[in-house]
């Protein structure tokens, strides 16, 4: 079986809740106490679900591409009437430097102010034996800890007792290849039952690590699916990898999930993407060759490309955005010439 390796954490980081024992270490962390006196969790109502299966996914660290969360956004924009029932109260979790609000504003008129969070929404399945969560947004910058264990807690509440996360990370292989998915499970029982390649790793991790370990803590079986995306793409969508996870949640949950629009996007993603590749000469030609030598994902720090941006994020699958990846492999050979 291949071996999934996770890119690598730049520069330390400083956990909530952990003991200080040098105040002089990390004072962001003694700042960031939560406040006692906020709910972790807003509820506006609890849905009636039945047998709910939960998909959870954060932008961010582990979602190369867009891959993860537009994987979450695509299950939830196939259904009719998706209920939000609950979010993360945001002002404890986020730097708002890091990840700014974003607003409406419609003739001179500021129309809606829109605040990052991370959303439960409900999706229900008359005709199936299971109702879908979808539990989705942007990775905390604080409280991790505290937030997964609240995740577990609610889903529970609702009668969750399986969970499928979504990750994605940079890996050696190119837009033309099969997505080869790999999977982390709260056992091993389940890896085997999904039919994904198995992963060994042991070092940093994001929140899709953390909220499967409040999982298992809470009794509840879990898996994380993992998906490599080309290095030369940089920011840019990979609609390949977003199908292929799509494909497995229908497989495993039984659910069919419409995906021909999906397909179709894909089939135009890639020749387009092929189009700016061959507009790149013959140095790409030969870079790719060189993938195909790699056994192993490329190890390397994978940051969140909105950290410095004043916009949020804003998955796009728009297969004309590929024509802009010319410059973006040119700059990526010359760096890795």
């Amino acid at each position: 079986m291949s071996q999934l390796a996770l890119p690598n954490l730049r520069g330390g980081h400083c956990w909530p809740g952990r003991e200080i024992r040098d105040p002089t270490v990390c004072e962001a962390t003694l700042a960031h106490r939560y406040p006692a006196d906020m709910e972790v969790i807003r509820r506006h109502h609890m849905p009636e679900l039945k047998k709910p299966i939960a998909i959870i996914a954060f932008g961010g660290w582990n979602d190369a591409c867009d891959v993860a969360s537009t994987s979450a956004d695509f299950v939830v924009d196939a259904h009719n009437d998706p209920d939000v029932f609950a979010e993360i109260e945001p002002d404890a979790i986020y730097d708002f430097q890091q990840h700014r609000p974003s607003i409406t504003i419609d003739d001179g008129v500021a129309r809606k102010l829109r605040w990052p969070t991370i959303r439960f929404t409900a999706l229900k399945r008359p005709a199936d034996a299971h109702d879908l969560i979808v539990v989705s947004g942007p990775e905390p910058n604080f409280h991790w800890k505290t937030v997964a264990r609240s995740i577990a807690e609610l889903l529970a509440d609702v009668g969750v007792d399986q969970v499928i996360l979504a990750g994605a990370y940079v890996g050696a292989v190119s837009h033309r290849e099969t997505v080869h998915l790999s999977g982390v499970g709260s056992d091993t029982v389940s890896v085997i039952r999904s039919g994904l390649d198995s992963a060994d790793y042991e070092g940093p991790t994001g929140m899709v690590g953390v909220v499967q370990g409040a999982c298992t803590e809470s009794g509840i079986r879990s898996l994380s699916i993992w998906a490599p995306t080309p290095p030369y793409l940089g920011g840019n969508p990979y609609p390949k990898a977003v199908l292929a996870i799509i494909e497995k949640f229908s497989d495993m949950t039984n659910l069919h999930i419409d995906t021909s629009e999906l397909i179709a996007v894909d089939a135009e993603y890639t020749q387009k993407v092929d189009d700016a590749l061959e507009d790149a000469g013959s140095d790409i030609s030969e870079f790719l060759e060189e993938l195909n030598s790699y056994n192993e994902p490329f190890l390397g720090t994978l940051s969140d490309k909105h950290r410095d941006s004043d916009e949020p994020p804003s998955p796009n699958l728009d297969p004309e955005r590929a024509d802009a990846l010319v410059d973006e492999i040119v700059r990526f050979l010359e760096g890795n010439g």
